[in-house]
This record gives C-alpha cells, sequence and structure tokens, in this order.
C-alpha cells in the first residue's frame, strides 16, 4: 500500500514539474508530504487554495514551488516577463526575512535562469524601493501594511498591476483581527487594479472552521481545502517547580529557572514562552544567573529588530540555548531545529499552546515536546485544564471581525490619494471582501461624510477635510492631506506611546511602556532583552541608557489588551471541573488530574488548591453551576466573586449588567473587574453587595441593555480611541512618539463630541469591535436563558474569607486598579457640574474675540472653497479674498447656488436654507444661524435679519433658543458662539496671566510666610497646620514648641493630644523625628519593621498587641506581671513598631525618664500620667503615595513647585507629571519667582490667588521660626546681602513683605535688627506673637540682652520693660 501510494505520489509530481525541479526536490528534500502532494495539483490549476496544517508540513513549498518551476520554464523560453507575479504577505517583517532566505535554495537549486525575489517592509532602504519599481521583482515578500502603502502610491500600483497570485500566510494570527480585515481589503484593491481575480493560497497552522476560513480568503470565488489529516506526534507534560507550592519563598521564578536551566543542559536548543514581556524578562535573568550572561536571550515586540535577529540567528546556529520569548515567536519564523519547547504558566488559548508545540519537532515525523510550568497552585489546575483540550484538538473557532468601518475609512482614504473614484466603485470593491460583503451604500457615504468633516461641521467644529467628497455626483478624490494621511498613519496596530530605549551612539535597543518610564528615574537599572541596562536621561520621546551589571535590575512592565478565553473553550472546561469535582468525592481526584497531562507534584498542588476550593464553598464552578461569593475584605469593604467558566467573552458582559444591577439597587458606585474565570464586584464602605444579581438579569432584554452600558465603559472608549486612530480621524501620527497620554485625551475629546451620534460610523465601529470581538452576546443570551430555565444553576455563598479559587483574581484586580485612571464617581461629577453652573466665567476682551475669527488661510482652490461653504455656511462674496470666478465655476458644476439676499451656498445644503428661510423650519433656521455665529462673528436680531429676511422675531427665538441650549453666549444684547467665547475668555485670561510680572524672591517668602496664619477655630487651625506638613519629620520638641504655635493661636500640647485622639491622624517615629500622616492612608496590610526586639517584655508587649489591637498602657502592664509596660512601650515606638493616640508617653520619656532626671515624686507622677495616656497600637506604616498624590502632598507643602521646592517626588519624574495636568488644565507653568529654577507650577484653582500676592504681599509683619519649612531664606532662596542668620532652634526671624527685617537669636536674648525703619512694626508684632504663644510659647517671659540702640523706642512702645540692662516682655 505505502509503495502503491508513494508511486501515486511520483505520478503526480512527473506531471506537474519539469524534470529540474523534480530532481532537486527529490536531492533536497525527498518524498512530499501529505500537504504537498495534496496541494499541488490544485494550486498549479490556478485554484484559490486554503492549506491548513501543522508546523513542519511543508506548507511554504506547497505554495511557491508550483509557482518556481513555472516561472523558470517560462524564462527559459524566453516568455516570463520583467514584471511581477506572486505578491507573498507575511503577518511579520521577521518571518518574511526567513522566507525570501528559504526560497534561495529552490531559485539557486533548481536548474535555469534565477528569479528575481525582493522584500518590501518597513525596512527596505529607499534605493531598494526604487530598484523594485524599476526593475520589478518575479516574486515580492511583504507585509499586510506595506502592501497597503504600495496600493497608495502611484508608481508602486503600476508594479502591482501584473500580479497572478497571492500567497498570504500564518492565516490564522490574521483571520481574527481587525489587521487581517484590513490586508484582505487591501487584496480586494488589488483585484480591481490588475482588472480580474488573483489566485490567492492560504497557509494556515489548525483552524477552525475550514470553511470559514476558506471563504474568509477568497470571496466571492470558490476555494479548495487541502487540510489531509496529519497525525504528528505530540507530548506534553504539565510540571510543578516544587513539590509544594505553598513552601515558596517571595517568588517563584529562581525556582522555576533551576527547572528550566536543567532542562536546557540536556537539550540543544530550547524555546520557553511566557504570558507577557516582563515574565520574558524576568526567566531570562534568572536562567542567566545559573547558566551566565548569554545563556538565555528575550524575544519580544518591545526588544528592538536588531536584537530579535541576533537572538535568531543565535538559536539557529546553536550558540543560544534558550530563548525567552511571548507570542512574537509563535508563528513560523526560522530559528532551525528545536529540541523542546517550554510554556511558563497558562497558555491564553489552546491554539497558542498547538502552534508554540509546533515549534519544536519542526520536521515531518518527528514528536513535538513541550513542558508546562505551573506557577501557583491554581496556575497548575489551569495548565492542566487548557492541556488536556489541546491533546484533544479542541481549538477555539475563529470569529472574523464583519463591517469594520475604521478599516473601511482608511482604505477609502487611501483610494482617494490616488485619483478620483465613485461611491459606486467603492461599494464594488469592498463587495470583494468576506468581511465587508454586508457593506451598504449608505456606510460607504457615511464614512466619506465623517472624512470630509460633515459632523464636525454639524457641531461648528472647523476642520480640515480628509478627502474631497462631492455628496452631489457621489465622486470622491484626495489632496495633499489626503496623501500624507494615508501613507503616514496606515494600518491597523495601535500606536501605543511607548519610549524608544537608546544607548547615547543612537543604537535603538527596544521600547518601554510609558507608565514604566514615568515612575522610573535616572539611576534605575531594568532588564531588556534579557541584559540589564542603568537609565542615564529620560527625554521626551526615548530613555538613554547605559550597560551595567544585573545586580538589583528589575524587569519593566508593559500593558498588554487581550480578547478573553471564548465561550466554547469555557463549556469545555466547565465539564473538566464537573467530572474533577465527581473524582474528589469518589477519592480519585489526583489520577483525574494526570489524566490532564500533571505531573505528580502538579497534580498534588492543583489537588489541594480543589479540596480548599471544595472545602470553602462545597461545590466548584461548572458550565452547569456560577457560585456567587460574598465576603468582607482587610478593611471591611464588601465584595462580590463570581467563579464564572464561561470565559472573558461573557464574563466582561455578565459583569457590565451585575454592575450596573447592583448600582441600582444600592445607590453606590461600585468597581468591578473580570477575567475568563469570573468577575468580582466591590465597593467602599460599609453598604453589602445584594444576593440574586445574576437571577435578576433578563436575557431577552441583556443584550441592549449591555449596548446601552458599553459607552460609559473603559473597554468602549479604548476600541472607540483606537477606531478614531485607524479611520485617521486623529490626524497624522508624525515622525515622533506621541505620547500615550496625549492620544488618550484626543480620543476622549472627539469621543465627548460624538457620546449622542449613536450613527456616527466611529461610534458604530466601538459598539461593533466591543460586542462582536471582544464580547459574545449570543453566548450571554444562552447563560442567561440557563440562568432562567434552571439548566445552569446559581449559588450564593456567604463567606468569612474569600475562597483560594477567589484569591487569585483579587490580586489581579489590585494590580489593575493600580495603574487605573482616577474613577471619578458618577455623582461627583453631577456635583461639579452643578457647581460650574453657579459660576460665570471672564468676560472676555473684545480683541481676543475678534482674534477668534482672523482666517490663517484662505481658500487656495475651488475645491478648497467649497470645502469653506460646507464647513462655515454662507458666505457673502465680500467675506472671503477669493476670485468670484470659482463662486461661478461650482455654480456651473452644481455645487454651489446663490441666494437671495447675496449669499453663496454650497449645493448640498440647498435644502437646509430652503428648511429655514422658505418653509418656517425653526431647527433648521437655528443650525444656519449657529453657523454664522460661528464663523461671522457676534450677532444680534437685527443683524441677521439683514443677513437672512427671516424676521426678527423668528431670529430673536432661535437666538434665544441656542443660549438655552448652551450653544450662545449673550454680552450686552450680542450673541455669540459658545465656543468662540469660551476660547476668547481662555485667551483673554492668557493674557492677563502673561502681564503679571515675575515677583522678587521677597515675595515668594512672604507667600510661604502668609501660609502659615490659618483662620478659623484653633482646632481647624490645627488640622490645616498637620495637612500643610503631612509626611514632613522633625523632632517633638520642634513640633510642639515652635511649628504649631507658629500655625495655630493658642497652641498647647493637649490640643493635639485631643485631634490625635479622634483617630483622624497619627504619628511615626523616624529616628528620634516624628512625622504625621492620616489615618486613612495607614497601610493595614503592610509587615511590621523587621526590628531586633530586645527583652521579654518587649516581646509579650508587642504579641498582645497583635492578638488584641489597641490597648491602654495600665492594660498591658497586667501582663507584665506588675511591672510598667511604659519603658517597653517607648522602646518599641523608637523602632517604629508602636504608637500611641497621645504624645504624651513621648514628652514625659523627654522630660523625666532620660538618665539624669531623678526627682522621684516627680518620676512617679510622670509615670502615672503617661500610662493613663491614650491607648497603644502596632505602628501600621503609611501607605506608598501614588505618584499624583505625592505631587499634590508636595504642593500642600508649597504653592510653587519647582527643582527647589519639589518634596516626595524626584523632579525630572514631577516634571514629566505636571507637564501632563499642564495640558489638562490642572497646573499653570510659568516663572514666578526670580532666583529659583525657571520651571514653575502652581495648581489652577490657586493660580489667582499667588499671583495676587506675589504682585501685593502683606506688608504685616510675621515672626517664625528660623528652621520652619514656610521661612524660606537660607533654604529656598539663598540670603539677602547682610541678613544672613541661622536656620537653627531658638532662632526666629521677622519678615515684613517677605523680607527679614529683624532676627531674634540664642533663645530670644539677641535681637538684630535689618531694617530700623520697621522696628516698630517687627517688635510689636513679636508682642503680640509672644502673648498668644506663637512663638517662644514654653517661655514665660522674653529677656533681650543685645540689641541696637535704635530698637530701644520700639521695645518700649511694644511693651518690654527695662530690668536692668536688659528689656523684659513678659505673657499677659
Amino acid at each position: 500500500m505505502a509503495i502503491r501510494k508513494r508511486e501515486n505520489v511520483e505520478d503526480g509530481m512527473e506531471q506537474l514539474f519539469s524534470q529540474q525541479t523534480r530532481e532537486w526536490f527529490a536531492r533536497e528534500v525527498g518524498t512530499p508530504t501529505a500537504v504537498q502532494a495534496e496541494g499541488w495539483p490544485h494550486i498549479a490549476a490556478g485554484e484559490n487554495v486554503l492549506i491548513s496544517a501543522p508546523t513542519g508540513t511543508g506548507k511554504t513549498l506547497t505554495a511557491f514551488l508550483a509557482f518556481i518551476d513555472r516561472f523558470k520554464a517560462q524564462a527559459e523560453a524566453g516568455e516570463l516577463p520583467e514584471a511581477l507575479c506572486v505578491i507573498y504577505v507575511s503577518p511579520l517583517k521577521s518571518l518574511a526575512a526567513d522566507i525570501r532566505e528559504n526560497l534561495k535554495r529552490p531559485n539557486e537549486g533548481i536548474a535555469g535562469p534565477q528569479l528575481r525575489m525582493a522584500m518590501r517592509t518597513g525596512d527596505t532602504t529607499s534605493y531598494e524601493r526604487q530598484k523594485m519599481l524599476t526593475h520589478p521583482p518575479h516574486i515580492l515578500i511583504t507585509t499586510p501594511e506595506s502592501l497597503y502603502l504600495l496600493l497608495t502610491s502611484p508608481r508602486s500600483r503600476k508594479m502591482l498591476r501584473t500580479a497572478q497570485a497571492v500567497i498570504v500566510d500564518e492565516m490564522h494570527a490574521l483571520i481574527g483581527t481587525k489587521r487581517g480585515a484590513h490586508l484582505m481589503l487591501s487584496l480586494a484593491r488589488l483585484d480591481e487594479l490588475c482588472g480580474r481575480r488573483l489566485q490567492r493560497i492560504g497557509l494556515s497552522a489548525t483552524i477552525q472552521p475550514l470553511q470559514r476560513a476558506a471563504d474568509y480568503l477568497a470571496y466571492p470565488s470558490p476555494c479548495r481545502i487541502v487540510a489531509p489529516e496529519i497525525r504528528k506526534g505530540k507530548e506534553i507534560r504539565v510540571l510543578s517547580p516544587l513539590p509544594d507550592l505553598r513552601a515558596v519563598q517571595g517568588t517563584i521564578w529562581p525556582d522555576i529557572a533551576r527547572q528550566v536551566y536543567a532542562l536546557c543542559r540536556s537539550a540543544r536548543t530550547v524555546i520557553a514562552f511566557v504570558e507577557g514581556r516582563q515574565q520574558a524578562e524576568r526567566l531570562a535573568y534568572e536562567v542567566n544567573l545559573l547558566g551566565g550572561e548569554g545563556f538565555a536571550r528575550t524575544h519580544h515586540g518591545c526588544v528592538s529588530k536588531e536584537q530579535r535577529r541576533e537572538a535568531e540567528e543565535q538559536l539557529r546556529s546553536g550558540r543560544l540555548r534558550l530563548l525567552c520569548a511571548t507570542s512574537s515567536m509563535e508563528l513560523g519564523i526560522d530559528v532551525g531545529f528545536v529540541d523542546l519547547v517550554l510554556q511558563v504558566g497558562c497558555p491564553r488559548s489552546i491554539s497558542g499552546e498547538l502552534q508554540r508545540l509546533g515549534r519544536a519537532g519542526h520536521r515531518p515525523g518527528e514528536v513535538s515536546v513541550m513542558r508546562v510550568f505551573a506557577k501557583t497552585a491554581a496556575d497548575a489546575l489551569d495548565c492542566g485544564l487548557i492541556t488536556g483540550l489541546a491533546m484533544e484538538g479542541r481549538i477555539e473557532p475563529a470569529r472574523v471581525p464583519q463591517g469594520c468601518l475604521d478599516v473601511l475609512a482608511q482604505h477609502l482614504t487611501s483610494m482617494a490619494a490616488d485619483g478620483e473614484y465613485t461611491v459606486e466603485d467603492a461599494l464594488r470593491v469592498v463587495h470583494g471582501c468576506w468581511s465587508f460583503r454586508n457593506i451598504t451604500k449608505e456606510d460607504i457615504c457615511a464614512c466619506l461624510r465623517m472624512l470630509a468633516g460633515d459632523w464636525e461641521h454639524e457641531q461648528d467644529r472647523p476642520v480640515r477635510a480628509r478627502v474631497l467628497y462631492d455628496r452631489i455626483h457621489g465622486c470622491v478624490s484626495g489632496d495633499a492631506y489626503t496623501r500624507m494621511l494615508a501613507v503616514s498613519a496606515g494600518g491597523t496596530i495601535p500606536d501605543r506611546g511607548w519610549y524608544a530605549v537608546v544607548l547615547a551612539d543612537g543604537t535603538h535597543l527596544g521600547e518601554l511602556d510609558e507608565e514604566f518610564v514615568f515612575e522610573a528615574h535616572v539611576g534605575d537599572k531594568f532588564l531588556l532583552g534579557a541584559f540589564a541596562w542603568r537609565i542615564q536621561e529620560i527625554r521626551r520621546d526615548r530613555v538613554v541608557v547605559a550597560s551595567t551589571t544585573g545586580e538589583g535590575a528589575q524587569p519593566p512592565f508593559w500593558r498588554g489588551e487581550g480578547q478573553g478565553r471564548a465561550y466554547e473553550t469555557g463549556i469545555s472546561i466547565g465539564k473538566e471541573l464537573e467530572e474533577l469535582e465527581r473524582s474528589a468525592k469518589q477519592g480519585a481526584l489526583i489520577p483525574a488530574l494526570e489524566k490532564l497531562h500533571m505531573d505528580r507534584d502538579a497534580a498534588a498542588n492543583a489537588a489541594r488548591h480543589l479540596r480548599s476550593q471544595l472545602k470553602a464553598t462545597g461545590v466548584l464552578p461548572t458550565h452547569r453551576r456560577i457560585l456567587c461569593e460574598h465576603f468582607v475584605d482587610d478593611v471591611g469593604d464588601h465584595q462580590l466573586m463570581v467563579h464564572s467558566v464561561f470565559g472573558g467573552q461573557v464574563n466582561s458582559a455578565l459583569a457590565l449588567l451585575c454592575r450596573y444591577e447592583a448600582m441600582r439597587r444600592t445607590g453606590q458606585d461600585i468597581h468591578v473587574f473580570d477575567d475568563d474565570n469570573g468577575f468580582l464586584l466591590y465597593l467602599v464602605g460599609s453598604a453589602q453587595l445584594p444576593d440574586g444579581l445574576l437571577e435578576g438579569l433578563d436575557p431577552e432584554k441583556s443584550v441592549e441593555k449591555v449596548r446601552a452600558l458599553l459607552p460609559a465603559a473603559p473597554l468602549f472608549s479604548m476600541t472607540f480611541r483606537y477606531a478614531a486612530s485607524c479611520a485617521l480621524m486623529l490626524g497624522s501620527r508624525g515622525r515622533g512618539r506621541q505620547p500615550l497620554w496625549v492620544q488618550r485625551i484626543r480620543g476622549a475629546e472627539q469621543f465627548s463630541a460624538l457620546a449622542e451620534e449613536k450613527t456616527h460610523p466611529l461610534m458604530r465601529e466601538a459598539m461593533r469591535s466591543c460586542t462582536e470581538d471582544y464580547l459574545d452576546l449570543d453566548a450571554l443570551q444562552k447563560v442567561l436563558h440557563g440562568i432562567r430555565d434552571g439548566s445552569i444553576e446559581v449559588r450564593e455563598l456567604h463567606l468569612d474569607a474569600p475562597s483560594p479559587m477567589a484569591l487569585p483574581m483579587r490580586r489581579a484586580a489590585e494590580a489593575s486598579l493600580t495603574y487605573e485612571y482616577d474613577n471619578i464617581p458618577s455623582r461627583a461629577v453631577r456635583a461639579v457640574e452643578r457647581e460650574l453652573e453657579k459660576q460665570e466665567g471672564i468676560v472676555p476682551q473684545a480683541q481676543a474675540i475678534e482674534e477668534q475669527f482672523r482666517r490663517k488661510r484662505l481658500p487656495g482652490s475651488p475645491e478648497e472653497l467649497h470645502q469653506a461653504l460646507m464647513a462655515e455656511g454662507d458666505l457673502a462674496a465680500s467675506e472671503m479674498d477669493v476670485p468670484v470666478e470659482w463662486l461661478t465655476r461650482l455654480a456651473e458644476q452644481g455645487r454651489a447656488r446663490y441666494i437671495e439676499p447675496g449669499l453663496w451656498i454650497a449645493e448640498e445644503e440647498a435644502a437646509l436654507y430652503a428648511d429655514a428661510l422658505e418653509t418656517g423650519n425653526e431647527e433648521a433656521l437655528r443650525r444656519i444661524v449657529r453657523r454664522c455665529l460661528r464663523y461671522r462673528g457676534g450677532q444680534n436680531a437685527e443683524s441677521l435679519d439683514q443677513r437672512y429676511l427671516a424676521g426678527e422675531n423668528r431670529l430673536a427665538a432661535a437666538l434665544d433658543a441656542l443660549q438655552k441650549e448652551g450653544r450662545a453666549v449673550c454680552r450686552d444684547g450680542i450673541y455669540y458662539h459658545e465656543q468662540i467665547y469660551t476660547r476668547a475668555q481662555q485667551d483673554t485670561l492668557k493674557a492677563r496671566r502673561s502681564s503679571v510680572r515675575t515677583a522678587p524672591p521677597e515675595r515668594f517668602a512672604a507667600l510661604m510666610a502668609e501660609r502659615t496664619r490659618h483662620s478659623g477655630t484653633s482646632a481647624e487651625q490645627l488640622r490645616a497646620a498637620l495637612d500643610e506638613l503631612l509626611g514632613q519629620a522633625f523632632l517633638r520638641k520642634t513640633w510642639e514648641s515652635e511649628l504649631l504655635p507658629a500655625r495655630v493661636s493658642g497652641f498647647t500640647p493637649k490640643m493635639l493630644d485631643e485631634l490625635l485622639a479622634e483617630g483622624e491622624y497619627c504619628w511615626a517615629m523616624e529616628g528620634q523625628a516624628l512625622r504625621f500622616f492620616r489615618t486613612e492612608n495607614v497601610d493595614w496590610d503592610a509587615e511590621l519593621p523587621k526590628e531586633e526586639i530586645r527583652g521579654e517584655d518587649e516581646r509579650i508587649v508587642l504579641e498582645t498587641l497583635k492578638k488584641r489591637g489597641a490597648c491602654f498602657a495600665s492594660a498591658l502592664s497586667a501582663q507584665l506581671k506588675g511591672k510598667s509596660a511604659l519603658e517597653p512601650l517607648l522602646h518599641l515606638a523608637h523602632k517604629g513598631l508602636v504608637r500611641s493616640d497621645s504624645l504624651t508617653p513621648l514628652r514625659v520619656e523627654e522630660e523625666v525618664l532620660l538618665p539624669g532626671k531623678t526627682d522621684g515624686r516627680r518620676l512617679a507622677a510622670a509615670r502615672a500620667r503617661a500610662l493613663s495616656a491614650g491607648r497603644w497600637e502596632l505602628a501600621r506604616p503609611e501607605r506608598p503615595l501614588t505618584e499624583e498624590e505625592a505631587l499634590n502632598r508636595a504642593f500642600d507643602a508649597c504653592p510653587i513647585l519647582c527643582r527647589e521646592t519639589i518634596t516626595g517626588v524626584a523632579w525630572p519624574q514631577a516634571v514629566e507629571k505636571l507637564r501632563v495636568w499642564e495640558y489638562t488644565g490642572r497646573v499653570r507653568r510659568g516663572y514666578f519667582v526670580q532666583g529659583l529654577s525657571g520651571m514653575q507650577f502652581v495648581r489652577a484653582e490657586e493660580y489667582e490667588r499667588i499671583c495676587t500676592v506675589l504682585a501685593s504681599p502683606s506688608e504685616k509683619a510675621v515672626w517664625l521660626p528660623a528652621p520652619d519649612p514656610a521661612q524660606s531664606w537660607g533654604r529656598l532662596l539663598p540670603h539677602a546681602s547682610e541678613r544672613e542668620f541661622l536656620r537653627v532652634p531658638g532662632t526666629a526671624v521677622c519678615l515684613c513683605g517677605g523680607c527679614a527685617a529683624a532676627v531674634l537669636e540664642k533663645s530670644g536674648e539677641q535681637l538684630r535688627l535689618f531694617e530700623p525703619e520697621a522696628a516698630e512694626s517687627a517688635l510689636g508684632a513679636l508682642a503680640r506673637d509672644f502673648t498668644s504663644r506663637r512663638v517662644f510659647p514654653e517661655r514665660e517671659n522674653l529677656r533681650i540682652k543685645t540689641y541696637p540702640a535704635c530698637a530701644v523706642s520700639a521695645m518700649e512702645k511694644a511693651g518690654f520693660v527695662r530690668v536692668m540692662l536688659d528689656y523684659v516682655l513678659y505673657r499677659e
């Protein structure tokens, strides 16, 4: 049988190929595979063919060999034209380079003339591009994006016209993405360009369903499917790095690395796949610690292409033992023979695991071997479940994006860049593509109106048209801006705003996530490409680094986005869990887990995890059961964990619905986090999440309710931004890095403008993408119907603590919140809106209003004049300096019209003006009036009637309606467009601010001193003082004798104790210093500092506080068998382990308990006072502040932030954040104070007050302790000449208008006057402040022994009494 089969194959080759080709194949390759034998006849016959087979079955040669054979025969006969014949499209540039190298074998090995081959990607040089245009290759190797650019260029289109066939590789990586839809639309345009349907050949790994993939490839033509059954041997085992994963110390990565290293030593080459770039860097780092630098390298999208190619070559040649990769290596990049594939952590999909498995044992007949390492016990279970399904071949079905309007808009722009076409032409092209077969003429017209700016014009937003759209005749063309957009922002891969990583000489190493860079500092070490780098400089668009040692280097993080697990996979996992639950009850759990290809240790860990879950919840979630688990977290907030196996595409939708239902029932703002295994609802506060949320959802209304909720979800905002970028609606990306926050702001602005426009193409596309690409609403309805009819049980549980299956999601939710943008509660938003409605902005200057109408550029052609008519509305010939012939030409073409009284309008708007001016349509009238206000200046009813002859009463009513809608503003009887008026307000404000002069340094000193004088009661002053000084550490005595008395009228230590007892603030020791912070910022989960505990008494006190919580010292003394607990408590307090809600014990310690204090009676009284003062508790530290919180605290400490005044945040990183805040209006930047660094920022809400104080500071004398942080001289500002003093305790400074006018030194004994004329003011203020205990509060009299003669009269007037040679001030 085998001999007959081989003879049939040989006979088939003899009929298909020349003798030279057959001889080469037999010599270099051998026997054809089943894929080759079945595919060649159909390809040679010119059929469209989809080839689906595992990696290593010869798909590439299947596709190319017939063409190479044919072209060589034609070349020998002199019949091969010097023209392009075959286009090969690869999703990866590196894969395209491999194909070019691999094709050299048959091209050079088969006798006959050599075929020309060329590669066109983003890396192709200008010389090579020009060369292929003058001498076209026979075979062109390219990528989807480069093919799109070729179709946009006139010269390249000429080269493409001769193409005969297209080969699309790695179709499984494209079919479920917008990138694939974009490529298929490019191929439809290619067919249109060539005037015929080109032969299409698709190469794919195993893909389901095959018929859908075939339709996708060749629609509307038939397509032959070649997918012979190939039993390729595969072996997968799930391993545990430790027998018991509960024994992990710190992190599991060193244990994984030891196992990986051991496997690598017994193999020649190994690829280890991980789920994320950060994990790739971490694994390579840990393995290199064992094997030496260079033993392992990384391969992912943020490593530069040069580094990736070098790693690929080293692996191919056997010089690299281990390559740690993400999905970038899943596709068929040629890295030679790979002995073993490793997978760390659970793969995200079954097809992904199989694709990765295929990288090992690449040759036909060999067994592919993979080892999967579990990182946790829960991960071991997930790895086993996915591996079991992979071994059974149950891959996820492909979901093909349909009707992507953003992709359509991009191609419509590209088509316009090279000439004119009609709407019918565009419809014919897109109907040649499976993903766009249902697009209607109305869809295309809507996209064209969007690109032409119609929606912006409806909102009176001036914008340049991306395409020139003649709505009357249905014709589309482009201009220079169209061409620039089409070639500078093509493709569907979103711009992540990454920072380039470069050496000082410019060598490119890779990219870093923007948010990682924002958190990094100069000098930090990180890993990239498995090498360690130190940050030398952070610039606007790049990070300059230098090589360094690996010690202390950490892997950076990159935030990723991905689609959730498919519903069908979730059902399979649910069935497996049901079987495992049954096995657990029968005592056969470990054998059942081993059937999922787990080793003994992995099975044991997974079994412990499942048994713990069963102990907590009694049952497991399955395809027939959802668990709803209620619990209270560590800080007392209520959470609801819903365990659902149905995958992220269902769980995300369920989470939306349940969150809405919970908010409706509780009236609270509720947070949500979802993943493939369920979703977590949580709220802050004492309110509880209700039961029965799932049962309350209506299956019939669920889809529409999800659609209604989506626009308020982060997913919708993200997809909208991506769609806007893909549709070229955010403009050109340009050459430099566009920060991600800028992209978010621009996307948010467009989203805000279009939120009510449900029919806008971008809104439709964002909704389609959410509901079809990210969510599975059909599956959602199946699940809800199952809940309704009882086939899916919902089991509600109330637990004391989260179950084991809930813990991974809780950790993931906390991690996501770390980098989540502030989510403002809806009630807070409404409160802000109400507050803004009460306020009225400044009245803009007339010049600022006039400036808004200054035309920067006149139309340069009749076409541009037509665009102006479409954007601005009616035009009097005298209002724009353009040739009147242009207007008449547009009228002759049927594109413009003249109407009385003397106005020109676009023909497309004739119906609008007829409705407004002839038939009395009030909405149409408001539309043209609104646009007139926007582009022709302020108007009233009289001026508008002169323009439109519509009647003053109608026009007055229209103006009044526009004002009520918030679209117009009336000032002094003239109406202005709201946008114009707001911009004029902003310009006026800028003009006012720019007129403020830079203040001299003493004004800043006055500003800082003024902040110490708080209004309100003493308690309110104390709170304000602590908030101003939060996080700053000073000695206890400094707090109570200098800082707080200077800020709080009549301050006494008792006031501070009373405030601490209320629990709003707490303190922490830093050495001998003390700092305060708010109790709400305590990190309750933090561990206590690792300090040495000396003595049994300290240990007993600490253990008692751990068990009982806060205790009085007297209660703790009882635990010491009558001994005083005071000394152990104070020792522990200085170690930062405990604290009290009173500072009395610290005062007592300093006053009487220190060595040398021997008064027995006083000592006993002090002990009694300390033991009865306040409760003691464990000193949990303040949680780390976010960068935003740290900056706000810095502003609280100093209202003007610059390099000298910043605290708590490194200045380079603060600048990056402050620039963002400046862009969003949260801060203002300027040169406020002379003598400080030039880049200075103030909070927007404080701007006017600060400018007022700096312009006209109070001349009132203010006394401050010299070391006070609000006293700027000698700290933030250099001392003025001849006004130097020491910033030490016991010294007080008098500031008059910010200048140092006098200073009291040596605890008040020495007076120096810097401004004799200010003596009376300074000494009078000293008397008042001393009497009110603001300075020297612990003294009952102030004795000045040394003083200038000119101060005598002023001291006597201030109430000083002469005693001998001294002057004494007695406290009243």
